[in-house]
């Protein structure tokens, strides 16, 4: 091989790795730019909650609850006192709204960092 062919030969794998990890970063950088669009917009749908006036004594007491730790739709009924259609239709609302997740079978649900953020919001006002 001479020395033309050896230096073509290198450059071209060096040209390939550099492609490979360019790509892979590229990558990762949509995965990023993704993930933050998807929690903005899961945090100005809560917004919008709030500013839209249903944020309500009911919400927070049932953020705060959560924020001990991850419940069942009934835990939440029994230890506010509300009935269980009620809570299931805030539990929708938030999940709706991002403030919640549900998880698991049967369903639990734990507050998310945009519910955290609420709760904080909403004892500074």
């Amino acid at each position: 091989m001479d020395s033309l062919t050896f230096l073509v030969f290198i450059f071209s794998i060096l040209f390939i790795v550099q492609t490979t990890i360019y790509t892979y970063l590229l990558l990762r950088f949509r995965k990023m730019v993704e993930e933050s669009f998807v929690k903005s917009r899961i945090s100005q749908e809560a917004v919008t909650v709030i500013d839209e006036g249903k944020l309500n004594e009911s919400i927070i007491k049932v953020l705060e609850v959560l924020s001990r730790g991850s419940m069942s739709a009934r835990e939440v009924s029994v230890s506010l006192g509300l009935s269980r259609e009620h809570t299931a239709r805030l539990l929708k609302k938030m999940v709706e709204a991002g403030l919640v997740v549900r998880e698991g079978k049967p369903y639990k649900y734990k507050v998310t960092p945009s519910g955290k953020t609420m709760i904080e919001t909403y004892k500074k006002a």
